[in-house]
């Protein structure tokens, strides 16, 4: 082998081990270093640097030991030899650049230059104050060094705009209003903040566990099933679900899926929204277009027959002048006013309590009492009744409801009697008429109002509080779906059953 064969090959393998180096370096700057270094000691370049494109400029990044102190400037992109190279991408080989006038050295003494595009990113130039300094060899040399500078260049912009690219989507999810999440067969990769405040567990407790303790027990096998419906048709499912909550709340979420690639491994990807407040607005616009409904039909038959009864009655009373027939219109239009009373109760009870307070509840008993036309009827308030957090006006409004059902029913002489449930006891037998009842105040669990009438019989217990039903002749059906309305409102729980007098005994359980 010739002693120029034996002096090219130590300088590739010089170069390849160079090019290792630069795989080690973190940024664009050392690279063009090393790449520098390397032309001036391996390929014995005394005067070269590397110049990199920026905003229309090659601007000089790194330039060798024995670089005249005054060096150069950036030039125009676009100009001299340094920008065919850029602009070509073409290497150039100029033996005498005093023959070549486009070639525009940047300074006169030099006589040969080499000049060897870095792709998009500039150009590397070599220069020698003697003509002819460099031969095909050293071009090669030349190339194969800025193909390693290159490409590590385009490693570290890859890995620059990976890094950026996963700060930006990082950024994203955990600044979502949604709930994201990766879940493989082993559980939780990975979730954002969202997933936390939704279920009520930290990051750390998810990351231990699967989806499925958070999905609602009733509805796992349906997601499952779901999930691998979809995943057959290459399909992202969207659908509903329930979870349930550290503290055992129950939420509705929105939920899309799509299987993924995550640390070399199938996995899913989730995002979750909740819904819980809009699916509640929604059941309340569906109660509230059923009590809708519901007045339409009052409107057209309950208030219809009174006015009937009205307008016959009025055209009698024309013809015959008796007072009678002004009376039944008179009553007539009474019933109509009553039942337009009661629709509007209705219409305000279809809202949800948002104020409560601590109330006397044998105050509002007594007061709803007041103002119900009970004629002969007795009220008995069994114990002195303790305070209950409710609403004030609407409590009273169900006490009168109750009253007006059991006068309706029992007639003007029926006794209610009102007392408290989950251990009031009743001392009146105990004491002197005259005297006031002795009183406990236990009975936290709720109240009830009974009376002595005739009662409710069992087959329709369960009926008596939806709208329109009733038993007394001309009732309108509303008073006891106004009162489970009201109980609704506060989440209470209200039941029909016997009183110990065989008569009705209405329980509101406020537990």
């Amino acid at each position: 082998m010739s002693e120029q064969l034996r002096e090219e090959k130590r300088k590739i393998e010089e170069l390849h081990e160079v090019a290792s180096e630069m795989e080690a370096c973190h940024s664009k700057e050392e690279v063009y270093h090393l790449g520098v270094d390397a032309a001036e000691g391996i390929l014995e370049f005394d005067i070269c640097g590397i110049d990199v494109a920026e905003d229309g400029y090659l601007v000089p990044k790194a330039t060798s030991t024995e670089m005249p102190n005054d060096g150069y400037d950036a030039l125009e992109a676009d100009k001299g030899l340094a920008g065919r190279t850029f602009q070509n991408g073409k290497s150039f080989l100029i033996p005498d650049v005093r023959t070549m006038d486009e070639a525009e050295p940047v300074q006169e003494q030099y006589r040969s230059i080499l000049s060897v595009p870095l792709s998009d990113y500039g150009v590397f130039q070599a220069g020698s104050r003697e003509a002819d300094a460099f031969d095909g060899d050293d071009l090669e040399l030349a190339e194969l060094l800025m193909s390693h500078v290159t490409e590590v260049i385009s490693r570290i912009d890859s890995q620059s705009a990976l890094r950026e690219s996963e700060e930006k989507y990082r950024t994203l999810v955990e600044g979502s209003h949604d709930a994201i999440f990766i879940h493989s067969d082993e559980g939780f990769q990975f979730v954002n903040d969202r997933v936390a405040e939704l279920t009520g567990y930290s990051r750390e407790e998810l990351l231990r566990m699967s989806v499925w303790d958070v999905v609602h027990e009733d509805d796992r096998e349906r997601v499952r099933q779901i999930i691998e419906n979809d995943e057959a048709d290459d399909d992202t499912p969207h659908y509903e679900l329930r979870v349930r909550t550290k503290a055992g709340e129950v939420r509705y979420v929105e939920l899309s899926v799509q299987v993924i690639s995550y640390n070399g491994e199938l996995g899913h990807l989730g995002s979750a929204r909740d819904v819980t407040e809009r699916r509640q607005r929604k059941r309340k616009v569906e109660r509230q277009n059923e009590r809708l409904k519901e007045f339409a039909s009052v409107v057209s038959h309950d208030l219809r027959n009174p006015l009937n009864v009205a307008q016959g009655h009025l055209g009698l009373a024309r013809e015959t002048g008796e007072d009678r027939h002004f009376e039944k219109t008179g009553s007539a239009l009474d019933r109509m006013e009553s039942l337009i009373e009661d629709l509007l109760k209705l219409a305000r009870q279809g809202q949800d309590v948002s104020e409560t307070d601590q109330v006397d509840l044998e105050a509002v008993v007594r007061r709803a009492w007041s103002t119900v036309s009970t004629g002969a009827a007795t009220l008995d308030v069994a114990v002195e009744l303790a305070e209950i957090e409710a609403d004030d006006g609407r409590l009273q409004e169900l006490f009168e409801n109750l009253f007006r059902n059991a006068v309706e029913h029992g007639g003007d002489d029926v006794t209610v009697r009102v007392g408290v449930l989950g251990g009031g006891v009743d001392t009146r037998e105990e004491s002197n008429a005259d005297e006031a009842p002795t009183a406990t105040h236990g009975g936290r669990d709720g109240f009830y109002v009974e009376d002595d009438g005739p009662g409710i019989p069992e087959d329709e217990r369960e009926r008596v509080f939806e709208h329109g039903h009733t038993t007394a002749d001309g009732g309108s059906g509303l008073g006891l779906s106004i009162v489970s309305s009201i109980v609704d409102a506060h989440g209470w729980s209200v039941t029909a059953t016997e009183s110990e007098a065989g008569g009705a005994r209405f329980e509101i359980s406020t537990a």
